[in-house]
């Protein structure tokens, strides 16, 4: 299915099929330049939305934006001046509100080897790690901005006061006003963590309504068998992953093996009784550098040999 202008339009006025609707969720995780041109479609109808004013839809075409949507804007705008006549209903129509528009949730799940930044509709960008997913609005409606994350996420809130922003997550929505951290949260393995870089978050525990937290700058929440611990530090990988690199200190070798998996989409598997141990006080993994030489820096700082089968892509350690 093409996605061009006119289906993009289409799927702002809350009109598409669900199969338009899975074919422009797949076209999304296809590149930034498609996202872009999301957002490009995205402003253009919120702006008709927000005025009835024939004068409001003489917008400028910008040029040169790259094969396949060169003539977005340009395309767009013509949707839009045919589409003034039915705005000031659209206004007070299901069909046409941006309530209706903000509940027709995205998805993105991120391949696993791969990391994939976005923008969202209020500025607020995020950068997603391997295998991530999140789920959020086209636009936001209402006094909230939620989205929801499975996996690893980076985020830089946009500051608005008026409209808080949280992260739900299986153990706990964080919520915050404007500010940068880093969520890890993954139901499957009953992991959850948050590391706050700056501003200030609540994180507030899915189990009952009195776990409720508030983080400082450099302050790490971690759920552990015996419920939420706060410690005075960040997590050893939020400032690394957004890089593509992997903290090789202060973490257990099976914890980073876990980390290797998803960052080069391989399985290992420990083949030995005893888990080695990782001795340095510094040190890291470029992701671009691949697997191989992963193990082999890796190799330096503990003791252990692993075996490739190239058959299946599985790696034993030994």
């Amino acid at each position: 299915m093409m996605i061009d202008d006119t289906l993009l339009m289409k799927y702002m006025q809350g009109l598409c099929s669900d199969k338009e609707k899975d074919a422009i969720s797949r076209w999304l995780e296809q590149s930034e330049e498609n996202r872009k041109a999301f957002r490009d479609a995205h402003f253009i109808y919120e702006s008709l939305l927000m005025s009835t004013d024939p004068a409001a839809f003489n917008i400028p075409v910008k040029k040169n934006r790259g094969s396949g949507h060169s003539n977005l804007l340009r395309n767009i705008a013509a949707v839009a001046a045919v589409a003034a006549s039915v705005v000031a209903a659209a206004l007070i129509t299901d069909h046409y509100s941006r309530k209706s528009i903000s509940e027709d949730m995205l998805v993105v799940e991120v391949p696993a080897g791969k990391m994939m930044s976005l923008t969202l509709s209020d500025g607020t960008s995020i950068d997603l790690n391997s295998g991530a997913r999140l789920t959020y609005p086209p636009i936001f409606y209402g006094k909230t901005r939620k989205v929801e994350l499975d996996g690893e996420a980076l985020f830089h809130v946009t500051h608005d006061p008026e409209h808080p922003f949280t992260v739900e997550t299986f153990a706990a929505d964080i919520n915050v006003l404007g500010t940068e951290f880093n969520v890890h949260a993954e139901e499957s393995g009953n992991i959850f963590s948050t590391s706050l870089i700056s501003g200030k978050v609540e994180v507030s525990g899915t189990s009952g309504p009195d776990e409720s937290y508030i983080l400082f700058p450099d302050q790490t929440i971690t759920l552990t068998d015996d419920g939420f611990v706060i410690e005075d530090r960040l997590d050893s990988q939020t400032l690394y992953w957004p890089e593509g690199l992997i903290n090789i200190t202060g973490i257990s070798f099976d914890s980073l093996m876990e980390r290797l998996e998803k960052a080069f989409s391989v399985q290992i598997i420990i083949d030995r009784q005893d888990i080695p141990e990782i001795n340095c006080t510094s040190g890291e993994i470029r992701i671009s550098e691949g697997i191989d030489n992963a193990l082999r820096v890796l190799q330096h700082v503990a003791e252990f040999d692993y075996v490739k089968d190239y058959s299946t892509g599985t790696i034993h350690i030994r």
